[in-house]
């Protein structure tokens, strides 16, 4: 399959979910059924369409959110708090008589997390104003979109993206099937090792380590991405494949790593078609997310 031409200059209209989250710091994630004390709590725009959108600013780029808050007051907390960031919010809407999307984080003592998601506004959603937001928009040179909103406004998504000419990056988190027509839109597929073998599974295949799932992977979409945590990332494209590498750091929170990754690499290839230095810009960012608490860490 050819690789679309990355669009020069634009922006990044990212077609995603938006929370109010919760995070609770706990010593550790507490099993079925047991109490745990929580010695701090924050709250803070999340949601992973937002915190992507987030990445692609704190990476230089123009990001837009194409989503929905409610008119309630974590609404309008987010609104405020993403404006703050320079996330562009003329195409996220306001929905009466429905709450905002929201998220619980606990988040433990060596910076690992657990999340519970309410959909909220982000449910309520549709695939006719997901294409209205995209038609808003003058000069949108790539999609991004993620797992957190229904499969019709993902596909949706891509649908606006193929007729326009525009690249389409789809991050399958939370994992979810995804049609062969969807994955063959995706320029590139990005999600982590647990989310690759669920896919693979889908497909009907086995494959055993990040080599073999990105072989199988590519063969479905554009390109792939498969990202490894502090191992960093692997990537196929019809270019060759690679592995980028993450530098060690001290880990505090790894609730935003993945869409620190995800926003930085569409950042980069926003400007130029080149997937290995794309992994590179999201492994960096990724590397720079951990060393902070939250989602979505300040400018």
């Amino acid at each position: 399959m050819s690789t679309a031409g990355a669009q020069p200059g634009g922006l990044v209209a990212v077609v995603g979910s938006v929370n109010a989250d919760t995070t609770l710091h706990v010593s550790r994630i507490p099993g079925p059924g047991e109490t745990v004390t929580a010695t701090g709590s924050t709250r803070s725009p999340g949601g992973k369409g937002a915190n992507q959108a987030g990445a692609v600013v704190r990476a230089g780029t123009r990001g837009v959110l194409v989503g929905a808050v409610g008119t309630d007051a974590a609404g309008a907390m987010l609104v405020e708090e993403l404006g703050r960031r320079g996330v562009g919010l003329d195409q996220l809407l306001r929905l009466p008589h429905v709450e905002s999307g929201g998220a619980t984080v606990l988040v433990d003592d060596v910076g690992e997390n657990c999340i519970v998601v309410t959909g909220g506004a982000n449910a309520a959603l549709t695939p006719a104003q997901v294409g209205a937001g995209l038609d808003a928009l003058p000069d949108v040179g790539l999609v991004l979109t993620q797992g957190e909103l229904s499969v019709a406004c993902v596909e949706a998504a891509a649908g606006w993206a193929s007729t326009h000419d525009v690249r389409f990056v789809h991050n399958l988190a939370p994992y979810r099937p995804a049609s062969a027509e969807l994955l063959a839109r995706c320029d590139p597929l990005v999600v982590n090792e647990h989310e690759a073998a669920d896919l693979a599974t889908a497909l009907g295949a086995t494959a055993d380590g990040p080599d073999a799932l990105l072989a199988l992977l590519a063969g479905h979409c554009r390109s792939v991405v498969i990202t490894l945590g502090g191992a960093g990332a692997v990537f196929a494209s019809p270019v060759g494949t690679g592995h980028q590498a993450s530098r060690r750091v001290e880990v505090v929170d790894t609730t935003g790593a993945g869409d620190a990754f995800v926003g930085a690499m569409a950042a980069a290839l926003l400007g130029e078609d080149d997937l290995a230095r794309a992994c590179a810009a999201g492994v960096a960012a990724g590397a720079a997310a951990v060393q902070h608490r939250g989602a979505q860490p300040e400018l």
